[in-house]
């Protein structure tokens, strides 16, 4: 309340919002500054609409006492609606759209404050999902009741006492308890309406006080107030004497009669009765000759005195005020009624009014008696008008009828506006209730999904191409038609402004010769004589005006506009009309070439005020009109895209149901008949799908039976799992390898004992790299040797299938068998020297036996040469084997080794070997940095693969270092190896020579491997080997 209250007060400051705080136009005592006008009320209740929704979202339960308080409300409702329509005051001016659209809300507000305590004292603590039935009759009820309302004003006392009860039965239907967007549009509705009628009976009302005011003041009925004034201007006259129109209408505007529109002509004279300056603001009955003789009368050298004169239409106040110098002061004064039009100086300097007038008042030609005086104002109702008689006596002991109108308004016009009026009634509630749940609930407004659903909602879409198909066109036929008001409104205006021009162009040709003062006068008394305002251009400056105040004043433009000048003086055009600005408003300028010489150009222009009432009136019912059709277009647009999009829903509602009984695996429900024709293909589709995919769930049950009874009875153990390692299925044989059962959702590394975990992790590491590829590890889990098989399903969710296989048993046989062959090897490479051996100590016998000394000793040193070479082959069969055997764990780390520096060093013994080395090697390429490795398992793999490049009987070997040492190639022209032999050359016991145990090679890539490096050999028959290897980084 207190920021309601503080933000009304600012308005209240503010000019533009000062009409809207003001009492002179809406005031009640009853609130105190709470009702002392419209704005105060209205945040007042804001402020009430506020609590009275948050009580609604509490729920208050129903007691006897809830529902008594809510009947008292409910009944003080239309008493309320009609006192703070009684506080409403038309200002003089007339009631504009907006005025009264300030008055309706600010009522309307407090009878939704009143009407929605009392529903949220009713509703209870349940919210209703589905409106009543109550709700909508409410609604119709309370327009009806406005409706009648309209044919029941009267000029005395609005309504009947009876129609407060009638809206009694509105009031109980929105309290009925109803969805909370249901009862805002109720409510909003049903307090709208009342309001709506009420502020225009009011207004009407108003309208009725000031044409009374109005006619009661004519005849011979006096104005104190007036002659009070004139006094006052008297006692304090101008210490200047004013010289001209303006000097006149200056002093005029500070005065207080200026301020209560006063219809007044002010003069100064001279002592001998001669007008020396004159502005009439409004056509008072005061003629110059009588205000000369009041000026001429001896009584003016006493001091300011103020003359009552009786004339028609009412008695006129003159004030004669003697000025320093012996000039003369006069300011006649006349009622403040509309039967004195505004003189043309004045609506030009103060424009037109910017609301339709009250009331149109009309004086009957004067009769003679035996009808007499009426002392008030006789109202009756006619159609859509309510009028007025009274008569008045006037000078001549005549009597003239006073007539009064006051327009009602047609009954379109006056459902159109009431029909805005309570679309922002609703408005205003709505705003009201989410404002209240932003202060007490933190809701805030969600933009994104409202631009989501107008991108994704077929309703949506629908109801904005609907709205724009209806709207778009609307909104052109509304340019249009105001473009034609006007236009015509322009049209008529030139035809005037031409027939003026045209009339006064042979008088204002005679003005060539005379000079700048006569020419002057001469326009004043022809623009008195055609009631025209006129202005005279010569050569493009302005020689004279029909109103030489506004000249004084600066209004009008001292030389021709620029664009007409260059058209009707460089152009050779005679008649122009063009807009123009003149004290701040829009004007219509008719140009004519009056008179036209070598020497002189005259140009006669007629200027005429665009504030057309009738037009303004028409323009403003027309966008009233155009507003409604909208609101109601784009209602009807959501309306039927709602019933359009109810239309598609219900067959795709029917698909929905359908999918989901065929994704349950329940039975096809039937189709209900009446579905919109485009949708019969989709539904007949949609029941041939429903057979297929029930034709291939029974051939996927019976694939899946026939797949389980097979990893049923499989050796293998067999997981599928997800991304995330849950279990979805798995064989007996699985549960069995790991000990635990499985059961579809249990998590891998919580079911099993935690000895499996590093098959897990390879089976996480296997998902997160999205291998397609089958992948294979083995695993020690506990004493047993695991085989395990990775092979994916697709992309995430689908997981991957795990084959576990307990490979214990055919390791242990598969090492058995690999040691027993190594046996048979070792044993047959041994045997190939031992042969040797035993025939040459069977030898030495034979010979010893023969007892020849000389032959003997050179019989034994042979014998034993060739005993030592084959022992030195046993040897280094046993090393090979032994090298090959040895674990890898039993290797040293790795070291930085210079490449290109080993190589050298063993090209450089082989070089040293000269001839007995058998081949010339050589080396090239560069040193490079160094790579990791075994240095001393480098020169052996070198050394082992340059003696195989030697017995393959190669002359030249060369050595190259490649890529700075990451690369190392020994190439050789020798015998070369047969194709089929090439995918075993790495294979232990494998040889191309009958001499060769076969496991240089073999050795050579452990070594290389164990390092992370590669060797690779290509070779092709006759023509060499080369062997690569490839360090790693």
């Amino acid at each position: 309340m207190s920021a309601a209250w503080t933000v009304a007060r600012a308005l209240q400051d503010s000019a533009r919002w000062a009409g809207l705080f003001s009492p002179a136009s809406f005031y009640r005592p009853l609130l105190g500054g709470f009702s002392a006008s419209a704005g105060a009320l209205t945040a007042l209740g804001v402020v009430l609409l506020l609590a009275a929704a948050a009580l609604w979202r509490r729920g208050v339960a129903r007691r006897w006492w809830t529902l008594v308080v809510a009947g008292v409300l409910v009944l003080a409702a239309p008493y309320v609606v009609r006192y703070f329509g009684r506080g409403i005051t038309a200002p003089a001016g007339g009631v504009g759209f907006v005025l009264w659209m300030s008055w309706e809300v600010a009522v309307a507000t407090a009878a939704m404050a009143l009407v929605l305590v009392a529903a949220a004292l009713v509703r209870g603590t349940a919210e209703p999902q589905r409106p009543p039935w109550t709700l909508p009759a409410a609604c119709a009820w309370a327009a009806l009741a406005a409706l009648a309302g309209l044919w029941l004003w009267n000029p005395y006392g609005a309504w009947p006492e009876w129609y407060t009860f009638v809206w009694l039965p509105a009031l109980v239907g929105v309290l009925v308890p109803a969805p909370r967007r249901w009862a805002v549009l109720g409510i909003a509705t049903v307090a709208g309406t009342a309001a709506a009628l009420v502020t225009w009976g009011a207004a009407v009302e108003g309208r009725l006080v000031l044409a009374e005011r109005d006619a009661l003041g004519l005849g011979a009925a006096a104005d104190p107030r007036a002659a009070s004034l004139l006094e006052r201007l008297g006692a304090a006259p101008p210490v200047t004497t004013p010289r001209t129109a303006g000097e006149l209408y200056a002093w005029w505007l500070a005065s207080p009669l200026a301020a209560d529109s006063y219809p007044a002509s002010l003069a100064v004279w001279h002592r001998s009765g001669e007008q020396a300056a004159e502005i009439r603001v409004a056509s008072v009955d005061l003629s110059a000759s009588l205000l000369a003789a009041l000026v001429r009368s001896p009584e003016t050298a006493r001091g300011p005195r103020v003359e009552r004169l009786e004339g028609s239409p009412g008695v006129n106040y003159v004030l004669v005020a003697p000025l320093a110098g012996g000039d003369v002061l006069t300011v006649g004064v006349g009622p403040r009624t509309r039967l004195i039009p505004s003189a043309r100086v004045a609506r030009f300097l103060q424009g037109e009014a910017g609301v339709e007038p009250p009331y149109d008042i009309r004086l009957s030609p004067p009769s003679p008696p035996p009808a007499a005086p009426s002392a008030r104002v006789i109202w009756t109702r006619v159609g859509w008008s309510a009028r007025g008689e009274r008569r008045i006596a006037v000078p001549g002991g005549l009597v003239r009828h006073v007539h009064l109108t006051v327009d009602l308004r047609d009954p379109w016009a006056l459902l159109v506006r009431g029909a805005l009026a309570v679309v922002v009634d609703v408005a205003l509630l709505a705003g009201c209730w989410l404002l209240s749940l932003a202060l007490t609930s933190g809701w805030r407004p969600r933009l994104p999904p409202v631009l989501t659903a107008l991108r994704t909602s077929y309703r949506a879409r629908l109801a904005v191409a609907l709205a724009g198909f209806f709207v778009v066109p609307l909104l052109v036929l509304a340019l249009w038609s105001f473009a034609r008001l006007r236009d015509d409104a322009r049209q008529d205006g030139d035809l005037l402004i031409g027939q003026t021009l045209r009339d006064a162009a042979g008088t204002a040709a005679t003005l060539v010769p005379e000079p700048g003062a006569a020419v002057g006068r001469s326009m004043v008394e022809l623009g008195n004589r055609l009631d025209a305002d006129l202005w005279l251009y010569r050569n493009g400056v302005l020689a004279g005006t029909s109103a030489p105040v506004l000249a004084e004043l600066g209004v009008v433009d001292p030389f021709l506009a620029p664009d007409a000048f260059v058209r009707l003086a460089l152009r050779d055009e005679l008649e122009r009309t063009d807009d123009s600005r003149l004290a701040g408003r829009t004007i219509r300028v008719g140009y004519l070439v009056v008179s036209e010489s070598s020497e002189v150009q005259e140009v006669l222009a007629a200027p005429q005020l665009l504030d057309d009432e009738r037009v303004r009136q028409q323009q403003e019912d027309l966008a009233l009109a155009l507003a409604l059709a909208t609101l109601a277009g784009l209602v009807a647009a959501v309306s039927l895209a709602g019933v359009a999009a109810r239309g598609l829903a219900r067959p795709v509602a029917a698909l929905r149901e359908a999918a989901g009984a065929v994704g349950r695996g329940a039975p096809l429900p039937t189709f209900s008949p009446g579905a919109p024709r485009e949708f019969e293909p989709v539904m007949s589709a949609f029941e041939r799908m429903a057979s297929d995919v029930k034709r291939s769930q029974t051939a996927l049950e019976e694939a899946r039976s026939r797949t389980a009874q097979v990893l049923a009875n499989v050796a293998t153990g067999v997981i599928a799992v997800d991304d995330a390692l849950h279990v979805t299925m798995a064989n007996p044989r699985a549960a069995e390898l790991l000990g635990t059962p499985l059961a579809p959702g249990d998590l891998l590394p919580h079911t099993a004992s935690p000895d499996w975990l590093p098959v897990w992790t390879a089976v996480g590491e296997f998902l997160r790299s999205r291998g397609e590829r089958i992948a294979e590890h083995e695993f020690v889990v506990g004493r047993r040797q695991i085989r395990v098989q990775l092979a994916s399903l697709g992309p995430a969710p689908d997981g991957c299938v795990v084959a576990l296989d307990d490979a214990t048993a055919l390791t242990r046989a598969a090492r058995v068998l690999a040691w027993g062959e190594m046996a048979r090897q070792v044993a047959h490479e041994i045997k190939n020297p031992l042969t040797p051996i035993r025939l040459g100590i069977q030898h030495l016998q034979r010979a010893r036996e023969k007892k020849d000394g000389k032959d003997f000793d050179a019989t034994l040193s042979e014998t034993a040469e060739r005993i030592l070479a084959e022992i030195d082959r046993l040897d280094s069969i046993a090393r090979a084997f032994s090298r090959f055997a040895s674990p890898a764990a039993e290797a040293l780390p790795l070291e930085p080794v210079d490449v290109y520096a080993v190589a050298r060093e063993v090209v450089h013994l082989y070089t040293l070997g000269g001839v007995e080395a058998g081949a010339r090697v050589e080396i090239s390429g560069e040193a490079g940095p160094p790579v990791h490795a075994r240095r001393d398992e480098v020169k052996e793999v070198l050394v082992n693969l340059l003696e195989n490049a030697r017995n393959a009987g190669a002359r030249r070997v060369a050595v190259r270092v490649l890529d700075s040492g990451r690369r190392l190639a020994v190439e050789d022209d020798g015998a070369g190896i047969a194709p089929d032999a090439l995918p075993r050359v790495f294979d232990p016991a494998f040889s191309t020579t009958s001499s060769g145990s076969g496991l240089g090679l073999a050795i050579a890539r452990r070594l290389v491997e164990s390092w992370g490096g590669t060797i690779d050999l290509t070779s092709v028959l006759g023509h060499g080997a080369t062997v690569t290897i490839t360090f790693s980084d």
